[in-house]
Parts: C-alpha cells; structure tokens; sequence
C-alpha cells in the first residue's frame, strides 16, 4: 500500500521569512478563454431562467391561494345578497 502526502497548510504557506512557493504561469488560449465564457454565460442564463419559474409558480400558488381565500370570505355574502334581493328580506340565512 502506497501513502499518499497530502498537503497541510503549513506545507502551502511556508515559514516566515521564507518567499512562497512560485505557482506555475497560468496559460489561456483566446480559444480557451471564449468557449470558458460561452459556458459561464450559458450557465448564467440557465440559473436566472430556474430561478424566475420558480418564483413565478409560488406567484402563482400565493395568487391562487388568495383568490380563494377571498372566495370562501365574500361568496356566501354574495348569494345572500342575490335570495334577499330576489324573494325579499328574510330568505338567506338565519
């Protein structure tokens, strides 16, 4: 069985005094670079798309829920209304 080192952060920022460790230069090609951003983009997009469809249904659960409500609340007021106005006062509820 081989052992693995992993690096300690002890390992990665050296001691005092001591020049830290040179990474290697970072090499992008435009190629490289404009397909990163083609995806990042892509990605952005697809995020902000979720993102507004699922605000859009809990827009529309919260309206529907409220429209309802307000159905429960104004609806039996309303049919009494229409008995008393069309057989006169009294019908409706006791």
């Amino acid at each position: 069985m081989t052992e693995k080192k992993i690096p300690v952060l002890t390992d990665i920022v050296g001691t005092p005094g001591e020049a830290p460790p040179a990474s290697p230069p970072l090499v992008v090609t435009a190629d490289e670079l404009a397909g990163l951003q083609a995806r990042i983009a892509t990605e952005g997009y697809a995020l902000m798309e979720r993102l507004l469809h699922e605000s859009l249904r809990e827009m529309e659960a919260n309206l529907f829920a409220d429209v309802i409500g307000r159905l429960r609340t104004e609806l039996p007021d309303l049919i009494d209304d229409v008995l008393q106005e069309h057989f006169g006062p009294g019908t409706g509820r006791r």
